[in-house]
């Protein structure tokens, strides 16, 4: 992100500030008057952990770096504190208006639907990469996160609504998506992937519901919903991966990784099956011990689904290899001037301020192997056109990667126009075979007037 107040991050805190203050009333004035559902805590708690996380955000890029993926604390916590809040308003919803009461009311559902799917958007959030950019698909996590986070939601909606609610939720997630693809490419902003669509392994929820003799209050119908969505997901992105992105998962590596996918989506689908159920006792003005035959055994239903839900974020956790520092041979460093500069280590708006002052600065980036190579050479920027050629007239550019240095001047140049209207200029260098692990890049410039001025940037590459 280019600021704190970038557009995104406006729209995004924008929503949660609503949330909070709506949370505020209900809760402090409106409860007493208008008996505001109690589901508004869990939106209020969700509330403050997005903010911690913002705040942790911020802290994180001024004092760490710049953070490639999601997968860091401050994004997590404020990924949790959304996820709180969509959950808040869905029992919220289902508490105030009791729609399991009157068969033909539809706005509640209407509106459960759109906050599951909602919690859709949330999880492609969570896969990050993965659908920034589809080369990277792994046969083994990508399936895994998809097992995770998708049969909880999807089961439900089947729990909560009936059979189709959880196609129902995957198709308004699909047109929601691809508005929201149209909107950021007529800004002209990065675009993620097109897919996963969910709409497939939804109908296969739902076909397992109304076509066996399985009810879906039974606790069989999460176990059925998890093998059949497993079994679609893995048919659809391997088809995907066949067809569009031209890189085939290696079927031993399938192999291997199915029966732990399966196994994590069928307990997604329970965990799914107990909140559906939950939902659907508030939405009729049931107590949860009738739904779970007493209230002891609701209790530890609930303390098993919680118990589970850690267990599958505990098993998400990948920490990334690390390799020695490498030579320059070993980087594949290539001429390349068609990168996409948001993805360059040297990125004006992400490094130090006053790097271009005489004297050492340091940066903390991170980057991730995604087959498209890492950029690596350094920038010089300036307010217009002619400032830029004035001021590089007289500005030289070194680099050294790990002590070793590198020849620049065989590489070709590449200007490009920032957002806010200046003019940069690239040294197209580009790392075509990234390691993972850590490498110390030193960057110097040197000007006819001043002294030096040198960045040394430790630079982690992750594993996709």
């Amino acid at each position: 992100r280019d600021s704190f107040l970038s557009p995104p991050h406006v729209l995004m805190y924008t929503g949660v500030a609503a949330n909070g203050l709506v949370s505020a009333w209900a809760l402090a004035w409106g409860r007493r008057r208008y008996g505001a559902p109690a589901g508004l805590w869990l939106s209020g708690a969700g509330f403050l952990l997005a903010v911690a996380g913002a705040a942790l955000d911020e802290w994180w890029h001024v004092n760490v770096g710049k953070d490639v993926n999601l997968w860091s604390p401050p994004h997590l916590v404020g990924l949790a504190g959304t996820v709180l809040i969509a959950l808040g308003l869905v029992f919220a919803v289902a508490a105030h208006t009791r729609f399991a009461r009157t068969h033909r009311w539809w706005a509640p559902r209407v509106i459960l639907l759109f906050c599951l799917a909602d919690l859709i958007h949330k999880s492609m959030v969570a896969l990050d990469h993965y659908t920034l950019d589809a080369w990277g698909r792994t046969p083994d996590f990508y399936p895994f996160l998809l097992a995770l986070f998708l049969p909880a939601i999807l089961v439900t909606a089947t729990r909560a609504l009936g059979p189709g609610a959880a196609t129902a939720t995957a198709v308004i997630f699909t047109v929601q998506h691809v508005v929201i693809l149209l909107v950021l490419r007529a800004f002209d902003m990065r675009i993620p992937t097109f897919t996963p669509i969910p709409i497939l392994p939804a109908l296969a929820i739902d076909l397992v519901v109304a076509a066996f003799p399985v009810p879906r209050y039974s606790a069989l119908a999460p176990v059925l919903a998890g093998v059949a969505l497993s079994l679609v997901l893995y048919t659809q992105e391997a088809a995907w991966m066949v067809w569009a992105v031209g890189r085939p998962w290696d079927l031993g590596r399938v192999a291997a990784a199915f029966p732990g996918v399966t196994l994590t989506a069928i307990g997604s689908a329970w965990v799914g099956w107990v909140l559906g159920a939950l939902v659907a006792s508030v939405a009729a003005g049931r107590p949860a011990g009738k739904t779970f035959g007493s209230r002891q055994s609701a209790r530890a239903t609930v303390a098993a689904a919680l118990a589970l839900v850690a267990l599958g974020l505990a098993a998400a956790y990948r920490p990334s290899g690390a390799e020695p520092p490498a030579s320059v041979a070993a980087l594949g460093l290539a001429p390349d001037i068609g990168f996409d500069y948001r993805d360059a280590v040297f990125w004006e708006a992400l490094l130090p301020d006053g790097w271009r002052e005489p004297g050492a600065h340091h940066a903390y980036q991170e980057a991730i192997i995604d087959g498209h190579g890492i950029p690596l050479g350094p920038a010089w920027c300036a307010r217009d056109e002619p400032g830029l050629a004035r001021e590089l007239a007289t500005t030289r550019f070194a680099l050294s990667i790990n002590g070793e240095p590198v020849a620049l001047a065989g590489y070709p140049r590449t200007r490009r126009r920032m957002r806010d209207g200046s003019r940069c200029e690239w040294v197209g260098v580009v790392a075509t075979t990234p390691l993972p692990g850590f490498q110390e890049l030193r960057y110097t410039a040197e000007r006819d007037s001043l002294p030096p001025s040198s960045i040394t940037v430790q630079l982690r590459v992750k594993e996709p």
